[in-house]
């Protein structure tokens, strides 16, 4: 019996299958890695804008404990007028991002 009806798929066929699903499942992962790092980034701009907040909050005095390590400060003030100054805080992440946050502070007459 000579049955000339054989249905199934060829090795090149597989072959080929494979490779498109292997290019997919890799534009996939560098896009999750992708993702994961801009969340990354954004979560650090976060929490450093909130920790420039706090410092001004409890401005002229510092909380040196809320600051990661690895992470820097700098507090700069400049005279804005005879009864007012402006603070400028400047924090650098551990990944070179820089924020800087700052409110002027008056003293009433």
């Amino acid at each position: 019996m000579n049955n000339k009806n054989i249905t199934g798929f060829s090795l090149i066929e597989v072959m080929i299958a494979t490779l498109l699903f292997s290019m997919i499942m890799l534009g996939f992962i560098n896009y999750q890695q992708t993702l994961f790092n801009k969340h990354r980034y954004f979560a650090n701009n976060l929490r450093a804008n909130k920790i420039a907040f706090q410092l001004l909050d409890s401005y002229p005095y510092t909380i040196s404990q809320i600051i990661p390590s690895g992470w820097q400060y700098n507090i700069n003030t400049q005279i804005y007028n005879a009864q007012c100054k402006m603070v400028f805080i400047t924090i650098k992440t551990s990944n070179k991002q820089t924020i800087q946050q700052q409110r002027l502070f008056c003293n009433s007459p």
